[in-house]
């Protein structure tokens, strides 16, 4: 597509934004309002806030021109941020992590729930992708080293009698064919020699004639069918690559690499129209600051008498000062009003308390009755800079001609406006700076003179802070403050601590979304999560917040993650998809891989030091600990040589040093959670992912994809039968089935003899199902995470009110 085709794409979605903010304010002006209520407003901005991601990002993704990029990635930005309020906002409605698509908000929109899905923006890893790779090849170059080289493919090693009869059975084959061919040569010839002055008869003809029509119609009669469900999708096409999907791709690569080109030249041209700018009106700017200060001083001083007190670089400096010229002498009240002392304060937090006391006690029923009923959304971050941000995009870009721009290049004219402003504000900075060393002399010269003149100077008052207790932020003491980034990365890729990972997209974690779980829960019922659910929450959770600085630090804080579920669901694959998608670093500290590393205290504190060190300054990072209960068992089985509660005390703390600022995230992974003291384990991972028995909709469409790729989907293939006869096993378990049903012998074979449910399903037969105990065991298990107990508790609190009020109702008839 062309650069007019994304300026208009982005033009419609300025539009889109300008009536999600509008809706998004109306939400935030109706205050506290009933649930009911809230759930469709937020369910559908939650929807329009996805459509916008999805354009932003292909948006972003092709256009050329530099500074409308950073205000499309400002936008796509912010947007993400409010997605994100926005999801926790539900979370705390429904009190419940999953949200599942209001079918009226999709109707309105007109959008399908493939696209409600939020999608991940290219640009965490493109952005990044030199220093991703080289991050890469740095883990792999340091285990070459080690001599821990890639997993090769092993060479067939056969046996002599093997080998004879390999090649027996091949020459024989050979001489088959020859064999043939020579028979059939002589067949010919026979046939060629033969009278041919017989004369068809008429009966003949019409048999050929109705045979060969018979074909042609069935063979055009099924084109149609085909051509049909290819249309409205009860087909797939063949998994070839066309060309004009290849020709898409690589016009799409082609405009990559020109913006490449064109925010080299953007930022040559900051530094180039800086430095002019600087030569060509510094002295000027300079001289016109120093003087209306000056000015301004003066007749301050003759004004009032005194000096102005000049405000420092945090206040705003001169500019504060400038706005004050119009208020005379300065209000002494902020001197002279005395400060409220603790013990005041207290005596009157005490009274207060006494005589609200009471009130308190009578209404505290009411309070919890109406919060059991009334909701009100949290205060947005981003729903302001989206404002701002598109009000500037509609004054600068909207309705501007770039049909003369044919190469998009930068703007010299904005760029130059920009940098007059910098270099006016650092001027005045060291202008302000001048200012204040004149202005401390002036005024020792003049407390000079007055103490000359038998006076007493003023003693300046010490200044008394108003506010609460300092925000610190505790320093950590750092342990290796003389070694390099470089030589701790090493280290810890020696140790096996930092890992490598295949890369893995998320949507190659297939499973179908619940679409009825909106239309249960407006019938009272708690609906099941699916296998889409879970790659939806796994990407609000985990990838959206990781993959954007901004994002992270300003939305909801997620500090950890416990993914549970039986072997072969896909807890690994996830992780890979999480590091994948945002191009991060994988720790791993499962007790198995720490076991002799670092050993002693004093060891166990360089590890947790090196890992919380090495993942702030290779962030994003993900710190990922496999059988996530171990440490939390009550009892370790004597077998266990791992020591997993090495970690156990120090967990929390790894856990709750992560600040909001930093891009890392600590994720568990566990097979059986409910064997861990469920107390620890929770004060520990603040968001919780059971994945579920694979459903009927995410079997088939694992089934159909997976055999569509594999050339394998034919119609004689029963996709449906397979699906039910598959549902007790994992998508690990079914996809290590099909692995072992098509070797590369039985792949040679489908153009011949298709492949049948019975194969699949014979094979399936020597796999290990998810037996109905751990299903039950994880159900109960489900019911005690904290998520679940809040649920319930407003559940039996909700039945208690309706149970009082009928009875007060009965008690007035």
């Amino acid at each position: 597509m062309s650069s007019k085709t994304y300026n208009a794409l982005i033009c419609e979605t300025s539009e889109l934004i300008g009536e999600a903010t509008q809706a998004d304010e109306a939400v935030f002006e109706a205050g506290a309002a009933e649930k009911s209520s809230f759930y469709p407003l937020l369910s559908e901005l939650r929807v329009r806030y996805t459509v916008l991601i999805r354009r932003l990002d292909q948006v972003y993704d092709q256009i050329v021109q530099p500074q409308k990029r950073l205000i499309v990635k400002r936008l796509l930005e912010a947007c993400l941020g409010r997605l994100l309020e926005i999801k926790h906002d539900l979370v705390e409605l429904n009190l419940s992590d999953y949200t599942y698509d209001d079918d009226e908000a999709l109707k309105r929109l007109a959008v399908t729930p493939i696209e409600a899905e939020p999608c991940v923006p290219q640009y965490f890893v493109r952005e990044r992708e030199k220093e991703v790779s080289e991050r890469r090849q740095f883990v792999t170059d340091v285990l070459r080293k080690l001599g821990h080289e890639p997993v090769k493919p092993q060479p067939l090693v056969l046996t002599e009698q093997q080998a004879v009869v390999i090649i027996q059975s091949h020459e024989r084959a050979r001489q088959g064919r020859l064999r043939g061919q020579f028979m059939k040569e002589i067949r010919l010839l026979k046939e060629k020699g033969r009278d041919q002055k017989g004369e068809m008869s008429a009966s003949a003809a019409t048999a050929i004639q109705r045979v060969w029509r018979g074909f042609i119609a069935r063979r055009t009669t099924k084109k149609r069918k085909q051509q049909e469900q290819l249309l409205i999708g009860m087909e797939m096409p063949p998994y070839i690559e066309s060309k004009e999907i290849q020709r898409a791709e690589e016009v799409k690569q082609s405009r990559r690499q020109l913006q490449k080109e064109r925010e080299n030249q953007y930022q040559e041209a900051l530094v180039k129209i800086e430095d002019q700018l600087r030569a060509k009106y510094g002295s000027k700017i300079n001289e016109r600051i120093g003087d209306e200060l000056r000015r301004w001083i003066s007749e301050y001083y003759e004004r009032t008498g005194r000096l102005p007190d000049f405000p420092s670089e945090d206040a705003g400096g001169s500019r504060t000062m400038f706005s004050r010229q119009g208020t005379g002498v300065d209000s002494q009240l902020s001197k002279s009003s005395p400060i409220s002392s603790k013990d005041s304060k207290r005596s009157k937090d005490s009274k207060e308390k006494k005589s609200n006391k009471s009130e308190e006690n009578k209404n505290k029923d009411k309070e919890d009755a109406e919060d059991l009923y009334t909701f009100k959304c949290t205060t947005s971050v981003f729903l302001k800079e989206i404002i701002n941000t598109n009000e500037e995009y509609e004054d600068i870009w909207k309705y501007r001609d770039d049909e003369d721009d044919h190469h998009e290049d930068h703007d010299s004219e904005m760029i130059e406006r920009e940098k007059i402003a910098k270099i006016e504000q650092e001027i005045r900075n060291s202008v302000d700076e001048m200012m204040r060393t004149e202005l401390e002399l002036l005024q020792a010269a003049f407390d000079k003179d007055r103490a000359h003149k038998g006076k007493k100077s003023k003693k300046p008052q010490k200044k008394v802070r108003r506010g609460g207790k300092k925000n610190k932020k505790k320093k950590e003491k750092d342990l290796t403050p003389d070694r390099t980034t470089e030589s701790l990365f090493e280290e810890l890729v020696s140790n096996g601590i930092i890992r490598p990972y295949p890369i893995v997209s998320m949507d190659d974690f297939i499973g179908e979304k619940n679409f009825v779980g909106c239309e249960w829960r407006k019938e009272g019922r708690e609906p099941s999560p699916t296998l889409g659910d879970i790659r939806q929450l796994v990407k609000e959770y985990c990838i959206l917040p990781l993959g954007s600085e901004y994002v992270r630090t300003n939305a909801p804080v997620v500090r950890s993650v416990l993914i549970a579920g039986p072997p072969g669901s896909g807890k690994r694959m996830l992780i890979n998809a999480i590091c994948s998608e945002t191009g991060a670093m994988l720790f791993d500290l499962t007790p198995a891989n720490i076991v002799g590393k670092y050993p002693g205290k004093t060891g166990l504190i360089m590890l947790i030091h090196l890992v919380m060190k090495v993942s702030r300054l290779l962030q994003p990072a993900v710190i990922w600990m496999d059988d996530a209960e171990k440490p939390f068992v009550k009892k370790i089985p004597k077998t266990d040589k791992t020591d997993p509660k090495r970690l156990k005390k120090d967990l929390v703390k790894i856990i709750k040093g992560i600040y909001p600022e930093d891009r890392v995230l600590f994720v568990g992974t566990s097979r059986t959670p409910w064997d861990a003291e469920q107390k620890l384990l929770f004060q520990c991972y603040s968001k919780v992912v059971q994945i579920p028995r694979a459903d009927y909709g995410s079997i088939a469409l694992m089934w159909r994809s997976k055999l569509h790729r594999a050339g394998a989907l034919s119609p004689r293939l029963d996709v449906s039968c397979l699906a039910r006869v598959s549902d007790s096993y994992t998508i690990g378990t079914l996809l290590s089935a099909l692995d072992g049903v098509l070797t590369t012998k039985r792949r040679l074979q489908l153009r011949v003899r298709a492949l049948t449910a019975q194969e699949v399903a014979v094979q399936l037969s020597t796999k290990e199902p998810v037996y109905a105990e751990n299903e039950s065991a994880a159900e109960a298990w489900w019911l005690k995470t904290p998520m679940e107990r809040r649920r319930l508790k407003m559940l039996q609190k909700l039945q208690e009110l309706e149970q009082e009020n009928e009875e007060k109702a009965a008690a007035m008839k």
